[in-house]
């Protein structure tokens, strides 16, 4: 009777770090079409794809949920979400993520996008930064002259094309890049091991190698970004 439960207790033991291995990653995401959008059912775009990909890989489910940035945020604080995305590299945002990736390459906000811009005016007085809710907001102030004769607006040039198609914008048009940044998949420091991050990275990099990534991406108009960091 002994060794019977030693024996059943190893098992049970096996089995719990098997599931371990193969547990579900739950990720938010940010609606920012065309990188990703909120779509009745869910998530869809280029990252949902990758995502998906990725976990076929690793043979890990996942799931993704299409929530507000600020609640996917505050759900990922409380260790409720494995990753969330897209996010823009910060050096800061390396204490809470494993930033996989890039994926590919732009600029949001407006957290993303107002630390990139002041970090590239660097202070200049004659320069006002207005803070916009969305990047929709800024487009339409824009088009009819809401920021004065000399306005601009700092948006990604994937986003802004995109909204003037649907949203038939007229009286905006390209003035220059500013600053390249990529995109990448947050993956929890509190929730997600460091051996899942690397299969996850490793997983993300040969998508690339085998040119699968650029598959999913060109379907979206989309490019992958020449670089990925690892961890």
């Amino acid at each position: 009777m002994r060794i019977y439960l030693v024996f059943a207790l190893l098992v049970s033991a096996c089995f719990s770090s098997a599931n371990a291995q193969n547990a579900t990653l739950t990720f938010g995401s940010q609606d920012i079409p065309p990188f990703n959008q909120h779509k009745e059912g869910g998530a869809s775009g280029p990252f949902a794809d990758v995502i998906k990909a990725v976990c076929e890989r690793i043979q890990t489910r996942c799931v993704i949920l299409a929530l507000p940035w600020r609640r996917g945020m505050a759900e990922l604080n409380e260790g409720r979400l494995s990753g969330i995305f897209p996010l823009v590299h910060f050096p800061e945002r390396e204490q809470d993520f494993y930033l996989v990736g890039p994926v590919t390459v732009g600029v949001y906000g407006p957290s993303g996008t107002s630390k990139i811009f002041e970090r590239t005016i660097g202070g200049t007085p004659a320069i006002t930064l207005e803070m916009e809710l969305n990047n929709l907001t800024v487009l339409k102030k824009l088009s009819v002259g809401r920021y004065g004769q000399k306005g601009l607006g700092f948006v990604n040039c994937d986003v802004a094309q995109y909204l003037i198609s649907q949203e038939h914008i007229a009286n905006v048009h390209l003035a220059g890049d500013v600053q390249r940044e990529g995109y990448y998949i947050g993956l929890s420091r509190k929730v997600v091991s460091a051996e899942v991050a690397a299969k996850f990275t490793q997983a993300l990099t040969a998508l690339k190698q085998s040119g699968e990534l650029a598959t999913i991406l060109k379907n979206y108009g989309l490019a992958p970004a020449s670089g990925a960091k690892t961890e």
